[in-house]
């Protein structure tokens, strides 16, 4: 029997099986090891943004628009819906500004004419077996982007069997990375924004599948996930074509003032004060503490680490 595949074993046991040492990928929306899915209409910067965690994860940054990058490593970013011709001019461009390291050695990318199958159709057992052994050449790798879902097969989207099959076979092929999807939302419609969960194109198996689910607006970033509730960031554009998140004056008074206050002395506490103010849930104002919190606590470290050099 494979020790690292025992069945069923007691308590004790189970918990001695390897696993990650760390639990966050990014910190607490993508899991390490985990899926995620990015999402939204067309020609909004989905891409860019994927850069942009791309590059946080690959080392270049602490942070992905507030979010903590627990796991620095080895980022594959496959493009296969934008030519080589276009996508070539953005990297050269973010390069030339600095917004990612040219000599980075973790950023890796591949599209659709440097591989070599084709269409590519992860339905196909051969095709899985090539991204497999591309992704194994390079381990260990953190994370594995798939840009768009939408051109990794030929399966029919609105099929929950297809769509099952599609998502099994990415993780399979990289495993044991984490696996972060670009796609596409439908059309809009007036509960754009306030309902993630139903709104990405195709069989609804993707979204059930996932550790976390983003959704890009023109002007915010809506996400949920297994360990934090569904709340949303406002964001704007760079001209780089990256992204950075907007607090306006008055939510960060509201936090600051709620976090040094003496009345509140509990984290749940602090958030049931918060979300009237801001008039988001109290589950929402939990999710935005701690990621504060959790940002707060990167810096000091950080701190830390350049006071002992």
């Amino acid at each position: 029997m494979n020790p690292d595949r025992p069945g069923f074993c007691d308590i004790a046991t189970y918990l001695k099986l390897p696993r990650e040492p760390e639990t966050w990928l990014v910190k607490p929306l993508i899991p390490t090891g985990g899926a995620a899915l990015l999402y939204g209409e067309a020609k909004l910067g989905k891409s860019y943004l994927a850069a942009q965690l791309a590059a946080a994860i690959a080392g270049q940054y602490d942070e992905w628009l507030g979010f903590p990058i627990n796991q620095h490593g080895v980022v594959l970013y496959l493009q296969l819906d934008t030519p080589r011709s276009v996508w070539a001019h953005r990297f050269n461009e973010l390069c030339h500004r600095g917004s990612i390291d040219l000599s980075n050695p973790n950023f890796k990318l591949a599209d659709r004419d440097s591989i070599e199958h084709y269409p590519f159709d992860i339905l196909q057992p051969d095709h899985m077996k090539y991204l497999h052994a591309i992704v194994q050449a390079h381990m260990p790798v953190t994370t594995v982007i798939i840009d768009t879902l939408r051109e990794a097969h030929t399966g029919e989207e609105n099929s929950s069997t297809d769509t099952r099959n599609v998502l099994v076979n990415i993780t399979a092929a990289c495993h044991p990375a984490a696996v972060i999807l670009v796609s596409h939302a439908r059309k809009p419609h007036p509960e754009i924004e306030r309902d993630i969960m139903n709104d990405h194109r195709g069989s609804d198996q993707v979204v059930a599948r996932m550790d976390a689910i983003m959704r890009l607006t023109k002007t915010r970033l809506y996400y949920a996930g297994r360990s934090i509730e569904q709340d949303n960031i406002r964001l704007e554009r760079l001209d780089s074509g990256f992204w950075r998140p907007v607090v306006s004056d008055d939510e960060k008074r509201i936090m600051d003032d709620i976090m040094i206050s003496p009345f509140h002395q509990t984290m749940r506490e602090k958030a049931r004060a918060i979300a009237p103010k801001l008039a988001i849930t109290e589950e929402a104002a939990m999710s935005r503490l701690r990621r504060l919190m959790s940002k707060q606590k990167q810096r000091v470290t950080q701190l830390e680490v350049q006071l002992a050099q």
